[in-house]
């Protein structure tokens, strides 16, 4: 089973990830399957994600009827006590919530009291909701890590960590305070769609590394943890430093560190390795995922791409730029966060609806005024800026349909000045480029490019061929000539 790390730069910009992150996910599931079963997690990152979700305006966009919530695990504390899990979470998230989540879709797992004397009594008590609800393969478990690599109540070398056949189990002797718990099981956690480990600080790199390097289970529990879908690990740079070779990002826990299988494996890997450098904060992380609720195609630039995007619009000192291609506006960020006060990003987009979405994560982003989303063929759209004498452009991103990118040069050449800057995306195809007889338009629109830019007297030009999560591709670099 493939554990997929994604490294955020500290443990706010990590809360605000999952937040938007889980968010996206649940309008996502809820687009084809009702009810929606997520388990919560306690500890500092994942109450500062509720609290996250609580603030987020997206959550607006869930159906929080459709949504029930459980806890892992749980201090065997009195009801309303403020070191229970589900105190903190009602604090953080469930109270702001209202009306909206119905009381019956929220599943605690029982205080101490006269019908629930033991953290046994608790488990069973627990397991009967579970069965009642009908066993529920849980969509999201959610699981924070300590230091020791436990996660929910599970601690090395802990007897609950064997139990198995039923879904929950009581703790005594906890190495934490308090002493009496109770908690999933691996049983339950495993049968989970998608289990997600967070975890941030120096202190749990350790447990991060010896969890990814695949250690005995009884050693660092969280090795344990894996879903029937996906294991996502979401963690910060901090939780990272134990982490020495690219290979420790994304990898399976039976491999690790073997070398990759194939080279796609491998450069998804490397992008992994350097996502340090360019983290993504909750506007960018929302931007991508809403294109992804909406259907949109998977094709919009990495986190890598992006951050250039921004690098050469700043190095350029672009006041104003063109992009011709939206799609759900993630590049269009990345560019406008270049843009000083005063600047202008015209971008061109032919889906209404790609625009739609584009423009409502720009707006949400707080970037809405410094863009314009105009919606209609690019071609034409252009000729229409030509003729209103639109002020030139000083970068242009041509992302769009790659058989008519000639044409786009040439009309690029009327909405920009000398020493203008034009970024050409997808130009490798695959090295399909080497194939003139290739029956694709998309790669005999770039041969067509190639052919423009040869000797061109405005445009200097070259290529450079990339590799990444996105497979192997290139960019075309121009700069417009006197």
């Amino acid at each position: 089973m493939n554990r997929d790390v994604v490294v955020h730069p500290d443990a706010r910009v990590l809360a605000e990830s999952v937040a938007a992150r889980l968010l996206t996910h649940l309008v996502d599931v809820q687009s084809h399957r009702s009810p929606v079963h997520v388990v919560l997690t306690g500890g500092t990152v994942g109450i500062a994600s509720l609290a996250a979700v609580a603030a987020s305006p997206v959550r607006d966009a869930v159906d929080w009827s459709g949504v029930h919530l459980w806890w892992g695990d749980e201090r065997f504390l009195p009801q309303g006590d403020a070191d229970r899990n589900e105190t903190q979470a009602r604090d953080a998230l469930l109270d702001a919530l209202g009306d909206a989540l119905p009381a019956e879709n929220v599943h605690p797992m029982p205080a101490p009291s006269d019908d629930v004397p033991t953290p046994e009594a608790a488990a069973e008590a627990y397991a009967a909701e579970l069965a009642g609800a009908g066993s529920p393969a849980f969509d999201v478990v959610l699981l924070g890590m300590g230091p020791d690599g436990h996660v929910a109540s599970l601690f090395p070398g802990h007897e609950a960590l064997d139990v198995t056949g039923r879904p929950t189990v009581g703790v005594h002797g906890s190495p934490k305070p308090p002493p009496e718990r109770v908690s999933l099981t691996f049983d339950a956690i495993r049968a989970a769609r998608e289990v997600w480990v967070v975890a941030a600080g120096a202190e749990k790199a350790d447990a991060v590394a010896s969890a990814l390097r695949g250690v005995p289970v009884s050693t660092t529990p969280a090795a344990g943890a894996l879903g029937t879908e996906r294991t996502l690990w979401l963690v910060d740079v901090a939780a990272t430093e134990r982490l020495g070779t690219p290979s420790a990002i994304s990898t399976t826990a039976a491999a690790f560190p073997a070398a990759p299988q194939t080279p796609d494996e491998l450069w998804t890997q490397v992008d992994h390795y350097f996502s340090a450098l360019t983290p993504e904060d909750v506007a960018l992380v929302e931007t991508r995922h809403a294109a992804t609720a909406g259907g949109l195609p998977d094709i919009a630039v990495t986190p890598h791409q992006g951050k250039l995007l921004h690098l050469l619009a700043q190095t350029v000192g672009a006041r104003r730029i063109l992009e011709i291609g939206t799609l759900g506006g993630y590049s269009t960020l990345w560019l406008a966060r270049a843009l000083p006060a005063d600047g202008r990003l015209t971008t061109l987009e032919i889906d209404p609806e790609h625009a739609r979405v584009a423009t409502d994560s720009l707006t949400q982003a707080g970037v809405d005024a410094l863009v314009d989303v105009l919606v209609g063929p690019a071609a034409d759209t252009l000729d229409g800026l030509i003729a209103d004498g639109t002020e030139p452009y000083d970068l242009v991103f041509i992302d769009a349909d790659k058989q008519s990118i000639p044409r786009y040069l040439e009309q690029t050449l009327e909405l920009t000045h000398p020493g203008s800057v034009v970024v050409v995306d997808n130009v490798v195809r695959g090295g399909a480029v080497l194939d003139a007889d290739h029956t694709d338009e998309r790669v005999q629109g770039v041969r067509r490019m190639v052919d423009l830019l040869t000797d061109h007297p405005r445009y200097d030009a070259t290529v450079v061929q990339t590799v990444g999560s996105k497979g192997y591709d290139g960019f075309a670099l121009l700069r417009v000539r006197a």
